[in-house]
């Protein structure tokens, strides 16, 4: 019970991080005269509705131009993941459009275009801003979002550009000539499917110089999307790049033209985030450089070890690389002064900065409350000190072009039964007050936010006797599992690493948007699906691996829904007959369930399955990873002392002698530290020669971690006599 207290209180933590939304509705893009003039069906149709975010400015805004052929449809809000809905503060703009069977072509793409500018014109007024609206559409409303934004003409003839768009994003759109301005407008008597590239087509247009940020996404090809459509999008996306269009990519999602509008949510929203300052923090990208700046919690490498395993397992193959950037130590002040030489040397796409345990002047909150007025103003000296440095990040990391994101401190466990030294009240007011500053960066930059304080903070409080920090600062590894799983929930990520979706009846499997409403296969490929009299089997192939069983994923699942919130693995299986049934993977036995389990849905996910196997095999990797990661932080770390005496790291004979007479300056003074002092310099002797060495082993343990690819296994399920 305890346990179900908790992840309520966690989990309607991050509820409440929901927004609430204004609406307004049936808005005209046309003014009166040119309503006037077009008549009764323009009046009706050019239309537009508008949510928005109460008591947030300068939000995002993503306009949705619905789907349907350009012959049927009505508005509606652009799709958004389930995990996200209504907790991004991003406005939506519904648009409607008069019909091909209404209307010209030309009308047809005027009217969204109208739409759109203005959008642009007048999102302000609600609080938006018009540097960030991105425009989207699903199938006649995806080609239509194409043809605005590669073609100039449209936007032109309101006086904007299309590079005024923070982005396109056409969801599952024909890029070729659409095939109902041909037959329905053109009268054009080809088949359907012979494609036709002249001006009503967005693939004429990549011959342009300038466009908005581009990401075409279709459904999978293996799925029953449109003929060609995954084709030609996957052509026009190579088309812009080697144009020279760096800033356009397209990505194959799964399921049918319809089944694929929910997986490509997710990629729209990682887009928006990408591309702007909309108050959210996206997925990691395929390839993305992402660094993690921090202090000795940062330096210690396991919590970005763990999102690194996690991403290879959910995106296999990915090239993503999460990269360590703490310091032993550090302060916002440090890493504001390091920041050219250190972090952005590693070159990142984004960085997420946490700061706060050694900013807060911890030895300042031995005395609890009420301090005296010397106290006091010890304390606000190093709170002004870090509001300081960490608006200095705040404005640097953006202006060196890296999409930047603020994590809260972890907070200081003052509510442990611990006989560790506990200095009441350096969590609160101590770093709580750091947190409220890094929120008040985070909201005033429209930056994404991480809230790694609240929630760590009531788990503390909540588990007294379970030591996540043995000294009150640093969490051990179970803890960093913990702390990882925070931030993949706070960016969203599903719970679903894959799901299968059976009935045993008829030996179907229910794809996405299937008629019956049933639950959808998700994530996976299932094929050769056999029935017999006591059971079925099928071949399972899925696109992702589950996270690894360990003794830390267990203890910290005591205080933490990792299972529920981040690796469901199911087999879904309706009309089984009453009764148990083994399932097996390979002709290997990893479970007994019932019917009704399996109606509800069965969580391999750490059952002993092929996969979870190999899931497993992949932790040495990551403790390998973790452990070079500490090595040359060190490295690092010892590299700013030396560069901060003027010496010049290069000249490895100075450099050593410099921390030499350093360490022996500590080592008289008789340091609390020294233990720590003697490893840091002890690895500089060892490893500063050798630093090649360090830098081949990770890139080998990257290579391995990203060559890891799912297994295919023969599943069975067989009723139990």
């Amino acid at each position: 019970m305890k346990k179900l207290l908790l992840w309520g209180v966690v989990l309607g933590g991050l509820a409440a991080s929901a927004y609430e939304f204004k609406y307004e509705k049936g808005i005209a893009y046309y003014d009166s005269e040119k309503l006037a003039k077009e008549g009764e069906i323009a009046q009706k149709k050019c239309v537009l509705d508008v949510k928005w975010p109460v008591g947030v400015t300068n939000f995002a805004t993503v306009i949705n131009i619905h789907g349907g052929g350009l012959v049927k449809g009505g508005r509606h809000f652009a799709p958004w993941p389930e995990e996200a809905n209504d907790k991004d503060p991003v406005a939506g703009v519904a648009v409607a459009y008069r019909f091909l069977t209404e209307t010209t072509p030309t009308n047809c793409i005027a009217d969204a275009a109208a739409a759109v500018a203005w959008t642009l014109k007048n999102i302000s007024r609600y609080g938006g801003d018009p540097k960030k609206v991105f425009v989207t559409g699903i199938s006649g409303g995806g080609y239509l979002t194409a043809m605005i934004g590669m073609d100039p003409q449209w936007l032109g003839a309101w006086g904007y550009k299309t590079t005024d768009l923070a982005g396109i994003i056409p969801l599952t759109g024909q890029v070729t000539k659409h095939f109902n301005v041909r037959a329905v407008s053109f009268k054009d008597k080809d088949p359907t499917y012979a494609p036709k590239i002249d001006p009503w087509s967005p693939l004429y247009w990549v011959r342009e110089k300038e466009f908005p940020p581009s990401l075409f996404l279709t459904g999978g090809r293996l799925d029953n999307e449109m003929p060609c459509r995954v084709e030609e999008n996957e052509f026009l996306g190579i088309s812009m790049r080697r144009c020279g269009h760096t800033n356009c990519s397209f990505i194959e999602t799964e399921g049918s033209h319809g089944g694929g509008v929910e997986p490509s949510s997710r990629y729209l929203r990682d887009f928006v985030m990408k591309w702007c300052d909309a108050d959210g923090v996206g997925r990691f990208a395929d390839g993305e450089r992402v660094v993690f700046v921090g202090d000795s919690i940062t330096h210690g490498g396991w919590y970005e070890a763990y999102l690194q395993l996690f991403q290879n397992l959910r995106r296999p193959g990915c090239g993503t690389r999460i990269m360590n950037a703490g310091i032993s130590g550090d302060s916002a002040q440090g890493g504001d002064a390091r920041l050219k030489d250190d972090v952005l040397a590693m070159k990142p796409d984004r960085a997420f900065i946490m700061f706060g345990m050694n900013d807060v002047g911890r030895p300042y909150y031995e005395k609890v409350e009420p301090v005296d007025e010397k106290q006091a103003a010890a304390r606000q000296k190093r709170l002004d000190v870090y509001n300081e440095k960490q608006r200095s990040l705040a404005a640097r990391l953006p202006a060196a072009g890296v999409k930047t994101v603020f994590i809260t401190p972890s907070p200081y466990d003052q509510y442990a039964d611990a006989p560790a030294e506990n200095l009441a009240g350096c969590n609160e007011p101590g770093l709580s007050t750091c947190a409220k500053i890094v929120r008040d960066i985070a909201r005033e930059n429209h930056f994404g936010l991480i809230e790694m304080f609240n929630p760590m903070t009531e788990i503390f409080k909540a588990n007294p006797t379970a030591h996540f920090c043995k000294d009150r600062v640093h969490p051990g590894p179970f803890g960093h599992l913990i702390m990882a799983a925070q931030i993949l929930d706070q960016m969203r990520y599903t719970p679903i690493v894959a799901q299968v979706s059976l009935d045993a009846k008829t030996g179907r499997c229910y794809p996405r948007s299937n008629r019956q409403k049933m639950p959808e296969t998700r994530n996976a490929v299932v094929s050769s699906i056999s029935r017999f009299k006591d059971g079925l089997a099928f071949t399972y192939a899925p696109k992702a691996l589950p996270f690894p069983m360990s003794p830390d994923y267990e203890t910290a699942e005591k205080y933490y829904p990792l299972t529920a919130r981040l690796n469901q693995e199911r087999i879904i299986v309706t009309n089984l007959v009453a009764g148990s049934y083994d399932l097996a993977f390979d002709g290997a036995k990893v479970g007994t369930f019932s019917a009704d389990e399996f109606l509800k849905g069965v969580n391999v996910a750490l059952l002993p399955t092929p996969n979870q196997k190999r899931a497993q095999e992949l932790l040495p990797l990551v403790a390998q990873l973790q452990d070079i990661a500490l090595k040359r932080r060190q490295l690092e770390l010892n590299r700013i002392r030396i560069r901060g005496a003027k010496i010049d790291p290069k000249d490895q004979a100075a450099a050593l002698a410099c921390l030499e007479a350093w360490l022996a300056k500590r080592e008289a003074e008789n340091n609390r530290h020294i233990g720590a002092y003697r490893s840091w310099v002890k690895t500089y002797r060892e490893w500063a020669p050798r630093e090649g060495e360090l830098i081949a082993a990770e890139e080998d343990v990257r290579e391995r971690l990203n060559a890891v690819r799912p297994a295919v296994s023969r599943v069975t399920i067989t009723r139990v006599p």
